[in-house]
């Protein structure tokens, strides 16, 4: 059971997925160490956030090992050592067809799909196994689980970090540092280029994320898989 207040340090928190998260832990009184790339969008979170909210954040991009660094040895100072790490950043930026490879779109997918989340987990970890506990959930998506034309690059971004996940939990097991995984399917968010009621909210993936942090000590909710009823990509 994750007890409050906790320090969870959220990044992607400008929008989305991420932005229903940090409005959600919030409300349950956890401290907050919260990241986005764009500034006014990550304003628009905090002022959905209760006004007695504990909350650091910082506007950056995720690429930059660096401004990660910076970020978290600031987080440490402001709230202590980070309990639960959400890696949420994320995106899309080719459409190319995998025989035509978008070499600049791909590297810098890999840079904010894959790269970024490690440099988090590289900098927090170490504390968490220090103290014997700590959750480190990643939220991915259902193209690591079924493949789809016209998305190769991101596709094989999201699955390099389920694979290093799968081995990080193993990595891990006995440490009290749990690895969790969350796998949407298809999303109702600015991520979309068209609107898609009939997907699901943030919210709902939201409440699937506090589903996995809510279970207890011994109860390791490994991997969530999260589709709308409407789709059909699946086995």
């Amino acid at each position: 059971m994750l007890i409050s207040p906790s320090h969870i340090l959220l990044t992607g928190a400008s929008s989305g997925i991420g932005r229903a998260l940090a409005i959600a832990l919030a409300a349950q009184g956890h401290k907050l160490s919260l990241c986005g790339r764009d500034p006014a969008k990550l304003a628009q979170t905090l002022a959905l956030l209760p006004q007695d909210a504990m909350v650091f954040s910082q506007h950056f991009s995720v690429t930059k090992p660096a401004a990660i660094h910076q970020f978290c040895q600031q987080a440490k100072q402001q709230w202590g050592d980070v309990d639960v790490l959400i890696n949420c950043a994320g995106g899309n930026s080719s459409r190319s067809a995998a025989t035509e490879p978008d070499w600049s779109a791909i590297e810098q997918m890999m840079q904010l799909n894959f790269y970024a989340p490690l440099h988090f987990i590289q900098k927090l970890v170490p504390a968490m196994k220090e103290q014997g506990k700590g959750v480190v959930l990643n939220v991915l998506s259902t193209v690591c689980l079924f493949s789809n034309p016209g998305i190769s690059a991101y596709s094989a971004s999201k699955a390099a970090l389920d694979s290093y996940s799968k081995v990080l939990r193993k990595e891990l097991n006995g440490t009290g540092v749990k690895v969790l995984s969350v796998y949407p399917g298809g999303v109702d968010t600015e991520f979309r280029a068209a609107s898609r009621p009939d997907y699901l909210s943030a919210e709902e993936v939201a409440d699937a994320v506090l589903l996995m942090l809510a279970s207890s000590a011994k109860a390791h909710i490994h991997e969530l898989v999260l589709r709308p009823a409407v789709e059909t990509n699946f086995c």
